[in-house]
């Protein structure tokens, strides 16, 4: 599906799950690369930038929060950008929510005739990766919301569910912090080769400022993994010491009946002369010894602060 945005003589082409006869008269219209149009026809690939004449090729993996049953996850969203002096190009085969959303932004512009520094299509694609970032850093927060929930939910005594929780939160860091970790050499090979761009050296300033929003999505991944990191250690150290808890208390338990057992199968051995055994008062006179020496027990555990 092919859709045209225009705004001042700026032409804007969304792409989404191209077809090859849209995706040739592109590159005729515009005389671009056969592998410029190879490449907005394949999905995916890596991530990277050329540099041509009359144009500029950014071919982009964004990292997506999507809800997948009852959690989150994150999926990899490529968008490849085609920029011009006077056209901007993007294609993608899944849609993409920021995306849309700056469509009808840009529509929004269009109709109402706000003024805008937008003099060619690399102001376009400036203010569309800021959207796109701005989507990134969303996403960031509310699963850094996340773990600052889990942290309540870990010193409420809910450590055991935490674990989980924490592992599906640092999965989706993971995926984050690999699906935009090239994002950064991109920016830093736009920004060194600037003045070969068909924007030239004013352009420079736009592209240091996207690799400021970035460094700055770099740091939100950076801190939420360290605070992660920590929780789990947290959380594993609470658990290490609820478990031993129980497994004292278990062992407590059993060697106070141990003594117990004793003596009960003492007084079942078969024999003429067991003692008790054949005392009219035999059964309560072994109960009480029995009594005594657990309570004797839990006293000495008492005073070793065992328990």
């Amino acid at each position: 599906m092919t859709t045209t945005h225009t705004y001042r003589g700026i032409v804007w082409i969304d792409l989404e799950s191209p077809l090859d006869s849209e995706i040739s008269s592109l590159v005729k219209r515009y005389d671009l690369h056969p592998l410029v149009g190879e490449e907005l026809r394949s999905s995916p690939s890596l991530a990277k930038v050329d540099i041509y004449r009359e144009y500029t090729l950014v071919v982009l993996t964004l990292p997506v929060r999507t809800r997948y049953n009852d959690s989150y996850i994150v999926v990899d969203r490529e968008v490849d950008f085609v920029i011009g002096k006077n056209f901007l190009i993007t294609s993608r085969f899944e849609a993409i929510e920021q995306l849309e959303y700056f469509a009808k932004i840009f529509e929004a512009n269009e109709i109402l005739g706000k003024e805008e520094k937008i003099e060619h299509a690399g102001h376009i694609f400036y203010y569309m990766i800021k959207r796109l970032y701005a989507g990134m850093r969303n996403d960031l927060e509310n699963i850094r919301d996340g773990i600052v929930s889990a942290e309540s939910r870990i010193f409420t005594g809910d450590s055991r569910n935490m674990v989980q929780h924490l592992s599906n939160l640092n999965r989706e860091l993971i995926d984050f912090k690999q699906s935009a970790r090239i994002h950064h050499d991109i920016w830093a090979h736009m920004s060194e080769r600037s003045e070969k761009s068909v924007f030239g050296p004013d352009f420079a300033p736009y592209i240091e400022d996207i690799k400021n929003d970035f460094t700055n999505i770099h740091e939100l991944i950076v801190n939420a993994r360290e605070l992660l990191s920590d929780l789990r250690e947290t959380n594993d150290s609470l658990l290490n010491t609820k478990q031993n808890e129980i497994i004292k208390d278990l062992t407590l338990i059993a060697f106070i009946f141990y003594p117990l057992t004793t003596i009960a199968a003492i007084f079942t051995i078969p024999g003429i002369d067991v003692p008790f055994v054949r005392n009219d008062h035999g059964w309560w006179t072994i109960m009480t010894l029995m009594i005594i020496l657990s309570i004797g027990i839990w006293f000495f555990f008492k005073k070793k602060k065992w328990m």
